[in-house]
């Protein structure tokens, strides 16, 4: 079982998620200008690919990640576009789809984001190496000798 914020979520498969965003896409198709499909098909993309990549952390995170700017970036195009789309009502059914798989998508992130957590995307480190620091050559491992510089006695450094 998943956690998110302490609660226990039920088990639903991706599969599921990205079946009702695709619905949603295809039914939101009759009035939704292009770019809003190109956003939507790169989420389903990314979840394609978590989904037959059971131990890749990055697939999930790029699937939540997604998913939270297509969020954002699918109450933009509404905002922007809503006089031109809801002329007709293909247009207004449209939107209303639009609106349902805007809906879905806070609980598809929270389910993506748990499965980024179960593949131990939450035990990931930064990969940040501080290259700044003043590490002496004892912390060097055996294979690595210090830098001889030429002019100095290194003897003294060891």
């Amino acid at each position: 079982m998943a956690e998110f914020f302490g609660r226990s979520l039920p088990h639903i498969p991706l599969k599921i998620f990205l079946l009702v965003h695709f619905c949603c896409l295809m039914f939101a198709g009759i009035g939704m200008p292009l770019n809003y499909f190109m956003m939507n098909y790169m989420v389903l993309g990314m979840g394609f690919w978590a989904l037959s990549d059971k131990t890749n952390t990055t697939a999930s995170l790029f699937f939540a990640a997604f998913v939270a700017v297509t969020a954002a970036g699918d109450i933009f195009l509404m905002v922007l576009f809503s006089n031109e789309i809801t002329s007709s009502g293909n247009g207004k059914f449209g939107t209303f789809m639009a609106c349902m798989n805007l809906l879905v998508k806070p609980v598809t992130f929270v389910y993506g984001w748990s499965e980024h957590q179960r593949r131990g995307g939450a035990s990931e480190g930064s990969g940040y190496t501080n290259f700044d620091s003043d590490v002496s050559p004892t912390y060097l491992p055996e294979h690595i000798s210090p830098p001889v510089i030429p002019g100095l006695d290194n003897s003294s450094v060891m």
